[in-house]
C-alpha cells in the first residue's frame, strides 16, 4: 500500500477491498461493496473515483471486478 491522504470512508473502502482480494483472490463488485459497507452503489462509485483520483487505485473499463489497489 502507498501512503496517500484518504478520507475515513476511502480508507475503510480500501481495507474492505484489500481484505476480500487477499481472502478470495479477486476484488469485490460495487454491489458487494455496497452491501458490506451499508452504502449505496453511487456512494461506493464516488469513493472509488476518489481512490483513483488520489492515485491509490486504478479501474479497468468493462470489468465488474476491474478495480485494483496500488
Amino acid at each position: 500500500m502507498i501512503n496517500v491522504p484518504l478520507t475515513k470512508a476511502q480508507a475503510e473502502l480500501r481495507i474492505v477491498i484489500d481484505r476480500q482480494r487477499r481472502r478470495y483472490g479477486y476484488t469485490p463488485t460495487v454491489r458487494e461493496l455496497s452491501q458490506k459497507m451499508g452504502k449505496s452503489k453511487s456512494q461506493i462509485h464516488r469513493l472509488m473515483d476518489g481512490l483513483v483520483a488520489r492515485g491509490a487505485a486504478t479501474k479497468m473499463a468493462g470489468s465488474s471486478r476491474g478495480f485494483q489497489l496500488l
